[in-house]
């Protein structure tokens, strides 16, 4: 047995109906079409702008609407296909750079340099109290110590290599070491092998006051006036030099994988406690922010004119209404749903 298929809405219409559809339908067409399409964008922009001058976020949207799909596009969108292909695409980007030469002033303002050397160095006192926090690490005490004992061994064997250079001084040193040496029953260490062995029993004793000295250090070191001289002179020598691209220095794999493990550390955060947390305190800052304000206050905030508006409208209307256009998915869209309008019980009583 055939089944018959129910009648499109199309198929119901008067003659009298479907002439006034086909009219409807050629009349929306023409005002997207050729250049009907810029004065209506101008007009449907400036109707948009009219009516979010009278409409407050708080009556466009609901807070909690707008917290549950800012969740669920950190849930969904960071292990998503579209998120790794994107990711990859970004580290093939990133790989061969931007297809011309630029330095690093081009990129980053002097004047912002210093306000960041201000900034770090402007908070030695919070970076000492968190280098001192490390102290409670036994291995990060211990890295410490050996930094520090390497450090002194070395100064003690350079300086010792420098006096062997100085005529009678050298037989001086050479003498001391061969006296230690026999003292030491030809024990193999020297005089300098001795020091850097009674060093490194004290720094392993003393870990964490070998790490408080080294903070303490560092800290004098980003305290020191000096030091902003320093960071701006490195930033003056480098801004003017051409920054090389990734590839001159990794493999692209070495790109891609570095960006997979950033995606998978978003992918790992993203949906966690804390971070939604915080999204949600973001979106309420937000509606505390221009909750109670018209739309069209953020858009002025943000620097959106409406000429720029109009001007991106055109540019990305032209493209997507001439392919819809092409296609002819518009006209058999809006003939769809209007076919519905005509075809109703109202509209032939009308006619009728």
């Amino acid at each position: 047995m055939t089944t018959t298929p129910p009648a499109q809405p199309s198929e119901q219409l008067s003659p009298q109906a479907q002439r006034l559809l086909d009219a409807q339908v050629a009349w929306l067409i023409a005002r997207v079409s050729g250049d009907e399409l810029e004065a209506s964008i101008r007009r449907e922009t400036d109707e948009l702008l009219e009516i979010g001058s009278r409409i407050t976020f708080a009556e466009l949207v609901d807070v909690e609407a707008v917290k549950s799909a800012a969740r669920a596009l950190f849930t969904l969108v960071p292990p998503s296909t579209a998120a790794s292909t994107l990711v990859e695409m970004a580290a093939d980007v990133a790989y061969e750079g931007p297809g011309r030469p630029f330095t690093l002033a081009d990129v980053l303002d002097r004047e912002n340099v210093e306000r960041i050397a201000d900034e770090v160095l402007g908070s030695a006192d919070l970076v000492g109290t968190a280098l001192d926090d490390l102290t409670r690490s036994p291995l990060v005490a211990g890295l410490a110590s050996r930094f520090v004992t390497k450090i002194v061994t070395d100064v003690m064997a350079s300086n010792r290599a420098m006096a062997e250079k100085i005529p009678g001084v050298g037989g001086l040193v050479g003498f001391g070491a061969g006296a230690a040496g026999k003292m030491a029953g030809k024990v193999v260490g020297a005089a300098d092998k001795q020091l850097e062995a009674v060093l490194g029993d004290t720094a392993a004793k003393g870990a964490a006051f070998a790490m408080r000295r080294l903070n303490k250090i560092i800290v004098e070191i980003l305290k020191d006036p000096t030091t902003r001289s320093a960071v701006l002179e490195v930033f003056d020598l480098y801004a003017v030099q051409d920054v090389p691209p990734l590839s001159d220095t990794f493999e692209r794999d070495d790109i891609h994988r570095v960006a997979a493990l950033i995606q998978d550390i978003v992918i790992a955060g993203a949906p966690t406690a804390p971070v939604l947390a915080v999204l949600d305190a973001l979106v309420d800052g937000f509606f505390e922010c221009y909750g109670e304000h018209p739309v069209t206050t953020l858009v002025t905030d943000l620097g959106l004119e409406r000429d720029v508006l109009v001007e991106h409208g055109l540019a990305c209307g032209r493209r997507g209404v001439a392919a819809v256009l092409a296609s002819g998915d518009l006209e058999r869209v809006l003939r769809a749903r209007l076919a519905e309008f005509y075809a109703s019980p109202e509209v032939a009583s009308i006619l009728a």
